[in-house]
């Protein structure tokens, strides 16, 4: 069975990782597209979040083990989207959730050391090859830098009601209004389009 690759749009790791709940505004219900721990190791290596070996390691774990790091990774998503479709929204994180970003950013200070690498000093990752939550570990660094930098008012959401997937609007002339023009900006074309040649 041919395995479809994650469709990474939003110019940010980080909000690709939020719209792996897909269709999270359908009235149907969203659709999961990370069910297992294999799912978020493919995603970090499509992402280049993990190296080939790094994710074979980290299949190899426990059972139990990749079960509690998915769980925890679809936590920090949920925290991270309502975060940021807050932002898009013009509204600041809740309390709760700013604490549970500076627990997750204790928690990245924790597996990072600083090292003298070419001349400079750099943060480097330490002690993940084992463990389970690396994946949510390396998924919040990105995101919290995200949120330190001056990329949130390029923030935005996508204008299709039922999507709207997250992205950073790179455009030239910041006028993106779609994740991606191939799907919802064509479908939203094609509505128009109907609904003006309607007899």
């Amino acid at each position: 069975m041919k395995i479809e690759p994650f469709r990474l749009n939003a110019e940010h790791v980080a909000l690709d990782f939020v719209n792996t709940l897909d269709d999270r505004y359908l009235s149907t219900g969203p659709r999961e597209l990370l069910p297992t721990y294999a799912h978020l190791l493919r995603f970090c290596r499509q992402a280049g979040l993990l190296t080939h070996a790094e994710a074979a390691r980290l299949g190899e774990l426990p059972d139990a083990s990749q079960e509690k790091g998915l769980r925890s990774a679809i936590a920090l998503r949920e925290t991270l989207a309502r975060v940021f479709y807050r932002c898009v929204d013009g509204h600041s994180p809740s309390a709760e959730d700013r604490i549970a970003l500076e627990r997750w950013s204790v928690a990245c200070a924790r597996h990072r050391e600083l090292r003298w690498i070419e001349g400079r000093l750099a943060w480097r990752w330490k002690a993940l090859a084992g463990e389970a939550e690396a994946p949510a570990l390396l998924l919040a660094q990105q995101a919290l830098e995200l949120l330190l930098s001056d990329q949130p008012p390029r923030l935005h959401a996508c204008a299709a009601e039922t999507c709207r997937w997250l992205f950073l609007d790179t455009s030239k002339n910041r006028t993106r209004r779609w994740c991606d023009m191939k799907t919802c900006g064509n479908r939203a074309k094609a509505r128009r389009y109907n609904a003006t040649h309607q007899n």
